[in-house]
């Protein structure tokens, strides 16, 4: 793992850190079943004023998160490794969490719109997954909503011929609402210093999410 991705990774561990002490709290204890994989803001942020384009190159909208349960995943698909660990560990438990609740859908958000054309994403995502979303938009429009839900990502060579994208390796909650409601943090792997997702776990603290709801 680079210097970069490192820091950047650092940078959004601690965003989503001190965007739930803001908000009140940690909302990871024993009392409520969650584990300190996840954290749920006390009060959830709404999520406005932004517009991207899916693979099928229709716009996508924060109205496209009322009603549904939203895991959201920023990324690129040149990445050549935490992105295609991430999708196959979600699409390994999508059955799973499609069994606590049907009203729930996968984005990937592209933070590579000058290589990642809708072609390409949705024959990447449909790789995973054929239930799964990709979105992404000039960086313009890209950049505020990735913030908006406590993610990032940055693009620091871009004159390089393969440059890399440095991004956050969280994946966001939008609940029904369509606010941001938490963010699942990796583990890192001491050997292969890469953050991965723990399934088992995110299935388990998404259940206790949607109960408590």
């Amino acid at each position: 793992m680079t210097k970069t991705s490192k820091w950047i990774w650092g940078l959004a561990i601690t965003l989503v850190v001190v965007g739930s002490i803001s908000g009140g709290l940690w909302y990871s204890d024993k009392k409520n079943n969650l584990t300190d994989a996840v954290v749920v803001y006390a009060e959830p942020q709404g999520l406005e004023g932004f517009t991207l384009m899916d693979a099928n190159e229709q716009p996508f909208t924060e109205q496209h998160f009322k009603d549904k349960w939203s895991l959201v995943f920023v990324g690129y698909t040149f990445c050549p490794d935490i992105c295609p660990t991430t999708l196959s560990d979600l699409a390994r438990v999508y059955p799973e969490l499609t069994a606590i609740t049907d009203n729930m859908q996968v984005i990937f958000v592209s933070a590579d719109p000058a290589r990642d054309t809708p072609k390409r994403l949705k024959t990447y995502t449909e790789y995973f997954n054929p239930h799964f979303i990709a979105v992404t938009a000039d960086h313009e429009q890209l950049m505020p909503a990735v913030q908006q839900l406590g993610l990032i990502y940055g693009i620091f060579d871009r004159e390089a011929t393969n440059y890399l994208v440095d991004h956050s390796a969280s994946i966001a909650l939008v609940n029904p609402k369509g606010q941001l409601h938490a963010s699942f943090r990796p583990d890192f792997d001491e050997a292969s210093e890469m953050p991965l997702v723990n399934g088992p776990e995110l299935v388990d603290n998404f259940a206790s999410i949607v109960a408590r709801w």
